[in-house]
C-alpha cells in the first residue's frame, strides 16, 4: 500500500491535507461547543472522561499522521537523491565513454599521419633512385655514342688513307709506264720528268715533316689540356671533401645538440659523467636502437635519462648531403 502511495506523491499529499483539515474542524468544534456551567457527577462525569479520551486519541492520530507525512517526505527526498546520483553516474559514464572515443580517434589520426609520412619518405627514396638510374643511363648512352663516333672517324680516316695510297700507287705506275715509253723517245723529257718527280717527292717530304710537326703540337696541346683537367678535378675533389667534412661535423653537432635539448637531469644526480652513446637509425632519422659504451661512474637512472633524450630527439636531423647519412652514430654525451 505504502509503495503505491509513494508512486503517486501528489495524491498522497492531497489526501493527507484533507485529513488534516477534517481533524482541525473537529478540534475547533470540540473546543467551542456550549458546555454546561456545572458538571454533575455520575453520567456527566463519564461523558467528560470519554471526550478527554477521544481528544487524546485524536491527538495521537494527528501525531501519527504527521510522522507518516515526514516519513513520506524523507522517502521522497531519498528517492530524489538516488535519482540524482543515478543521473550523475550516467553522465559520468557517458563522459568517460566520450573521452575514450576521442582518445581512440586521436590515436587513429596519429597512425594515419605516420603512415602518410612513411609513404612520402618511400616515394622520395624511389624517386631519387629512379633519377640516379636515369642519369647513369644517359651517361652510358653518351659514352657509347662518343665511342661510336670515334670508331667511325677512325674508319673513315683509314679508308681515306688506303684510297690515297692506292691513288698514289696508281699514279706512280702510270708515271713509270709513261716514263718507260717516253725514255727512248725523249731522254731530255725523262730528265726533266725525273727532276720534277724528285721535286714532288721533296715537296711531299716537306709536307710530311710539317704534318708530323703539327701532329706533335696537337698531341702536346692535348697533353696540356689533360693535365689541366686532372688538376681541376683534383682541386674540385679536395673542395668537395672539405665541404663534406664541414657538413659531417655540422650533422653530428646538430644531433648532439638536439639530444641535449631533450635531456632532463635526473633528480639526485650530483655528478654528471661522460657517456659514449651508440645509436642505430633508419631512413628519415627514425631511431632503431640505443646502447652505451664507456660510461664510468654512471647510474641506471642517468643512462635511462640519456636514452629517453635520444628517443625524444626523433626524428634526428638530416645531413646537409645525403651521402653523409650514417646508420650507426657514436658520440660522447657531455651535458655540461
Amino acid at each position: 500500500m505504502l509503495g503505491e502511495l509513494l508512486q503517486h506523491p501528489r495524491a498522497l499529499l492531497l489526501s493527507l491535507a484533507l485529513h488534516v483539515v477534517i481533524i482541525g474542524i473537529m478540534f475547533i468544534n470540540f473546543h467551542f461547543a456550549d458546555r454546561p456551567d456545572l458538571i454533575k457527577a455520575g453520567p456527566v462525569e463519564q461523558t467528560v472522561k470519554a471526550e478527554v479520551v477521544e481528544r487524546q486519541q485524536l491527538e495521537a492520530m494527528q501525531e501519527k499522521k504527521r510522522l507518516e507525512v515526514e516519513k513520506l517526505k524523507e522517502a521522497e527526498r531519498k528517492k530524489k537523491e538516488q535519482e540524482a546520483k543515478r543521473l550523475a553516474d550516467i553522465k559520468k559514464k557517458e563522459a568517460e565513454k566520450k573521452r575514450k572515443a576521442e582518445g581512440k580517434k586521436k590515436a587513429e589520426l596519429k597512425r594515419e599521419k605516420e603512415a602518410e609520412e612513411k609513404r612520402k619518405r618511400e616515394a622520395a627514396l624511389k624517386a631519387e633512385a629512379k633519377r640516379k638510374a636515369e642519369e647513369k643511363r644517359k651517361v652510358e648512352e653518351e659514352r657509347k655514342a662518343e665511342a661510336k663516333r670515334k670508331a667511325e672517324e677512325k674508319r673513315k680516316a683509314e679508308a681515306k688513307r688506303k684510297a690515297e695510297k692506292e691513288r698514289k700507287a696508281e699514279e706512280q705506275r702510270i708515271a713509270e709506264e709513261k716514263r718507260k715509253a717516253e725514255e727512248q723517245r725523249k731522254a731530255e723529257e725523262a730528265r726533266i720528268a725525273e727532276e720534277k718527280r724528285k721535286a714532288e717527292e721533296a715537296k711531299r717530304a716537306e709536307e710530311e715533316r710539317k704534318r708530323k710537326a703539327e701532329e706533335q703540337r696537337r698531341l702536346a696541346a692535348e697533353e696540356q689540356k689533360r693535365k689541366e683537367a686532372e688538376l681541376k678535378a683534383k682541386l674540385q675533389a679536395e673542395e668537395t671533401q672539405r665541404r663534406l667534412s664541414s657538413l659531417q661535423e655540422a650533422y653530428k653537432l646538430a644531433i648532439l645538440q638536439k639530444v641535449r635539448r631533450n635531456w632532463i637531469r635526473p633528480p639526485g644526480s650530483e655528478k654528471i659523467p661522460e657517456c659514449w652513446v651508440r645509436v642505430i637509425q633508419g631512413p628519415g632519422g627514425i631511431i632503431l636502437d640505443v646502447t652505451f659504451g664507456t660510461c664510468k661512474g654512471s647510474t641506471q637512472t642517468y643512462r635511462a635519462s640519456i636514452e629517453s633524450a635520444v628517443y625524444k630527439a626523433e626524428p634526428l636531423p638530416k645531413p646537409g648531403d645525403p651521402s653523409l647519412f650514417e646508420r650507426e652514430l657514436n658520440f660522447n654525451f657531455r651535458p655540461e
